[in-house]
C-alpha cells in the first residue's frame, strides 16, 4: 500500500511539474504589454511602424496659415496631444488615408487631442479646399504651407508623415507612411499620450551633433 502511495505522489508531482512548465513556456512567448508609463503605448497592427522619439527635440516654432490666411503654430494647440499630418494632392497614400484621418478627429477630437492635417501643395489653398471638398474632409481645419517650413524644420523625407506632440507641443513619435487613423490600434495609441503627459519630459536630451 505504502508504495502504491509513493507512485501515485510520483505521478501527480510529475503532472503538476510539467503543468508548471508548460505554463512558463507559454507565458515567455507572449509580449509584454506595457504597464508603466516609461514603456509607452502598445503598438499593434499598422502602429508597429510607429517610432518613438528616443531624446528631446527641439520644438517646432516655425508656422503655417489657416483657411482665413492667418498664421498658425503649434503654440496655438497647448494643452492638447496634437497629430500633424503632412500631405499633399500629388501624394496618392496621403489621399488615401485622409477620410480616415477625418473620421480620427470627429472621434476623439476635442479639449486634449486634435489633428491638424498640413498641405504642403506650392498652389496652396486654392489645391488644398478643391481636394478637401472632393475628399469630404468636413471635420478637419484647412491648413496650409506652401513654403514647406515646417516640413523642412522636422526634416522630413518621406510623404505621408504624421508627427504626435504632447500637451506641451513635445514630439513623442512618428509614422512614415500611410495607415488607417480611425482603427483601434491607432486610437488606443493616441490616447496613451493624452493619458499619459509627463512622458516626454522623462526623454534624454538630445546629444549634440
Amino acid at each position: 500500500m505504502q508504495i502504491f502511495r509513493n507512485k501515485i505522489g510520483l505521478v501527480v508531482t510529475a503532472a503538476a511539474t510539467t503543468l508548471i512548465g508548460c505554463l512558463w513556456i507559454m507565458t515567455s512567448q507572449v509580449d509584454p504589454i506595457p504597464t508603466h508609463p516609461g514603456a509607452g503605448p502598445e503598438r499593434v497592427g499598422q502602429m508597429q511602424s510607429f517610432a518613438m522619439t528616443p531624446s528631446l527635440r527641439p520644438r517646432l516654432t516655425v508656422g503655417w496659415k489657416d483657411a482665413s490666411g492667418q498664421e498658425v503654430s503649434l503654440a496655438a494647440f497647448r494643452g492638447k496631444v496634437v497629430m500633424l499630418n503632412f500631405w499633399a494632392s500629388w501624394c496618392s497614400p496621403c489621399l488615401r488615408e485622409l477620410p480616415s484621418i477625418n473620421r480620427l478627429q470627429a472621434r476623439l477630437g476635442g479639449d486634449q487631442f486634435t489633428v491638424v492635417a498640413l498641405n504642403v501643395d506650392r498652389g496652396g489653398k486654392s489645391v488644398a479646399s478643391r481636394y478637401t471638398r472632393r475628399l469630404k474632409l468636413d471635420k478637419l481645419a484647412l491648413y496650409v504651407d506652401q513654403d514647406n517650413n515646417a516640413a523642412k524644420s522636422m526634416k522630413l523625407q518621406n510623404m505621408p508623415t504624421t508627427i504626435i506632440f504632447d500637451s506641451k507641443g513635445r514630439e513623442v513619435g512618428r509614422l512614415v507612411g500611410a495607415a488607417e487613423w480611425d482603427t483601434e490600434e491607432a486610437v488606443n495609441l493616441l490616447k496613451w499620450f493624452i493619458d499619459n503627459p509627463g512622458y516626454a519630459g522623462n526623454l534624454p536630451p538630445r546629444a549634440n551633433s
